[in-house]
């Protein structure tokens, strides 16, 4: 006789559904806000129109709401550059981010330098020792090389081995060199991403690798930094985790849908996957005060006089973080209209869509430009950054724009500044160095929003 099998899962259910009470599901917080606008509302009828549009997330403010618990991995790079304030600083901040968190929490500490260190396994705080754990921090010293992607593959295994399925997972990694071998960490971050873990990685000083670290946090939806000074090391930290109890929307993924005879050109910025005719985007988690700008550019097949277009649907997909509402979802629709009459179509044009989206273009080929450089192509990263530069300055002078006009003058000087990335990190002047990781900084802070 076969015997029947149940499921622990099947069970639970079974048992829930006897007499209990029903219950009231939670309401939409409606913390979350989406909206999406394009660059002109008319279009040229007859011809091959191409539109830009602008998606935006932003949040409304939050009232009373507990934060979930964290389950964090600091992972620190205690090479031998280290040495010194560095090194001091890192430890101060790191004990510093130990009294920052609750005793629902999680704490990992992994060092690395020739070797990976494990100063603190995975530790829930509530009932912990915390001089011992504090003992066991203060043990972090600088020596040897930087073997970056062996502390960070440490500090995701303690991550994923204490998942929060209803918490946050987040590593922080601060690292102020360039890793001995820097070919397992791409793929570590976006195993990281695609896990749930988000990454914050911090670059320290004038001699880190800025286009890996802005890599990691690309790919792993998280945030990247530069820190001029180490003693800022502790703020940072800080800063993260009150982030951390802000925390409004989980997993937020968003989906763009062109309409008949429309295709997505591309999305500025954004790494993007293919979904049946459109394609995903995935943006993170977002926290009170945080927002995020998507740029896509549409192009239209020709359409008659008077004919509406139906651009786009776009559908933002999340997880509610406040009220346990589950899974949520915000729609926007964006259309135009076909015309031959030239003074519709300057009354339609919107000034502001454009200004964003030379704004996010300028940023994204900044990073590009520094990327080519690093790898030995100085010659058509100055080029592709002069053009940018150019075409950022007209639209700025164009709309009066100040801070358009100053990232154009930012990318000019970075463009002076990149031969010295030819050279090795010690032997190039601190000064060009300087001015190419905060452009770079600069340029990450509008890709990413303020994520």
């Amino acid at each position: 006789m076969k015997r029947a099998t149940f499921s622990w899962w099947a069970l639970t259910a079974l048992i829930g559904c006897g007499s209990a009470a029903p219950t009231t599901e939670p309401e939409d917080p409606e913390l979350v806000v989406f909206e999406g606008e394009v660059d002109n509302t008319f279009v040229l009828a007859g011809e091959p129109s191409q539109v830009v549009t602008h998606l935006r997330v932003t949040t409304r403010p939050l009232e009373g709401a507990s934060r979930p618990s964290i389950n964090l991995a600091l992972v620190v790079d205690t090479s031998g550059s280290m040495t010194g304030a560095p090194i001091d600083d890192a430890r101060r901040a790191s004990l510093a981010l130990l009294d920052a968190l609750g005793p629902d929490d999680r704490l990992t500490v992994v060092a690395f330098h020739s070797e990976t260190e494990v100063l603190l396994p995975s530790t829930l705080l509530g009932g912990a020792d915390l001089g011992a754990l504090r003992g066991q921090i203060a043990r972090m010293e600088a020596r040897g090389t930087t073997d970056l992607a062996g502390g960070l593959r440490t500090g995701l295994e303690e991550l994923v081995r204490h998942f929060e399925p209803q918490g946050i997972n987040r590593l922080v990694l601060l690292s102020d060199g360039v890793p001995n071998d820097p070919s397992p960490i791409l793929p570590l971050a976006q195993a990281a991403g695609e896990r749930g873990v988000r990454i914050t990685a911090l670059g320290l000083g004038l001699e880190y690798d800025e286009t890996l670290l802005g890599q990691i946090a690309q790919l792993s939806n998280g945030r990247f930094h530069f820190v001029d000074d180490s003693a800022r090391v502790a703020g940072v930290f800080r800063d993260e985790v009150l982030r951390f109890e802000r925390l409004l929307a989980r997993d937020l993924v968003l989906e763009l849908r062109p309409g008949p005879g429309v295709t997505i050109d591309g999305v500025v910025g954004q790494p993007i996957a293919t979904a049946g005719g459109g394609v995903q985007i995935a943006l993170g988690d977002l926290s009170e005060g945080e927002e995020r700008d998507v740029i896509v550019s549409l192009r239209a097949e020709p359409r008659r006089p008077g004919t509406t277009l139906e651009l786009m649907d776009a559908v933002l997909r999340f997880r509610d973080a406040v009220a346990d509402a589950g899974p949520l979802e915000r729609r926007v629709f964006v259309g135009a209209r076909a015309t031959e009459v030239a003074s519709e179509i300057e009354a339609g044009r919107n000034a502001g869509v454009e200004r964003t989206a030379e704004r996010m273009r300028a940023a994204v080929t900044t990073v590009q430009a520094i990327e080519r450089a690093r790898a030995g192509d100085v010659e058509s990263a100055r080029l592709i950054l002069d053009r940018a530069a150019a075409r950022a300055a007209s639209v700025a002078d164009r709309q009066g724009d100040d801070d358009l006009r100053a990232q154009a003058s930012e990318m000019r000087a970075l463009g002076d500044a990149l031969p010295t990335l030819s050279a090795p990190p010690a032997a190039a002047p601190a000064e060009p160095a300087s001015v190419i990781r905060r452009t770079h900084d600069s340029a990450m802070s509008v890709i990413q929003g303020s994520r």
